[in-house]
């Protein structure tokens, strides 16, 4: 019977029954697992508390078919003042779904499991406005997912410091305005519409982007950036990640509802 010692995040739960939950928890080693928890909902259980949503926890398990049961947990971390606010925990919970959705079993996580905590952590505290904290999280998981966009200057012709500047989410390449305008026809059709994804990128938010995508892990939020620029800042990371991974996510649009 394979053992796993190990410390983990609850990114999802499902709901079985009065007192059993199934677990997804994030690891660092053995990626995403699932973890069966009987008995874990009721107020008697030792493992309540560790195995909470958000909650991070050293877990020891035993895996018996394609569920992981734990011998013993120890609650680490569980965030609490996230649990006590609503609009927290829904962006919580939105960025628990992408961490369920880009991540596999198997596979060393450790990196994103270090950003999530650092992110859940800003949420938390209220480090940041939740706006810049969702902005740069998005844009770090796509760059972590192996989606990096190059914001260094125009693809076309290398300038490094373009004035305006249209971002192209598919390629993630920056097109200056002089390139693009020779080239509309790549990006626009007949009637005025846009043929792929892109956002116009000014300095402010070309240089808040490019310093989320370069700094290190621990130093991804340390920046600021005007309050008029949050919002498109958090708008463009979004449509970025959205568009590379190819799909939405409930919670965030029930964020974005409470806003």
């Amino acid at each position: 019977m394979e053992e796993l010692s190990t410390r983990g995040l609850v990114i999802h739960e499902t709901q079985i029954g009065e007192y059993d939950k199934i677990l997804t928890v994030l690891t660092p080693d053995a990626g995403k697992i699932s973890i069966s928890g009987k008995g874990i909902k009721s107020l008697r259980s030792r493992h309540m508390a560790a195995t909470q949503l958000f909650s991070y926890s050293h877990f020891q398990l035993r895996k018996r078919g394609n569920y992981y049961y734990i011998d013993d947990s120890d609650l680490i971390e569980n965030f609490y003042a996230i649990r006590s606010d609503l609009l927290k925990f829904s962006l919580a919970s939105y960025i628990c779904d992408v961490a369920n959705d880009v991540t596999v079993e198997n596979e060393d996580e450790s990196e994103l499991l270090r950003l999530i905590l650092n992110t859940l952590y800003a949420i938390d505290k209220s480090l940041k406005d939740l706006e810049l904290i969702r902005g740069a999280f998005q844009l770090r998981v796509a760059c972590i997912c192996g989606f990096m966009p190059d914001l260094s200057g125009c693809r076309d012709c290398h300038d490094p410091n373009p004035t305006h500047a249209t971002l192209d989410i598919l390629d993630g390449n920056l097109i200056c305005d002089k390139c693009r305008k020779r080239i509309d026809s790549d990006f626009i059709d007949e009637r005025g519409d846009f043929l792929r994804p892109v956002v116009y990128l000014d300095p402010a938010l070309r240089s808040a982007m490019q310093y989320v995508t370069l700094a290190r892990l621990e130093r991804f939020l340390s920046f600021a950036i005007d309050d008029d620029v949050i919002d498109p800042f958090a708008t463009c990371c979004e449509k970025y990640l959205l568009n590379h991974i190819e799909r939405g996510f409930y919670s965030l649009d029930f964020y974005k509802s409470i806003l």
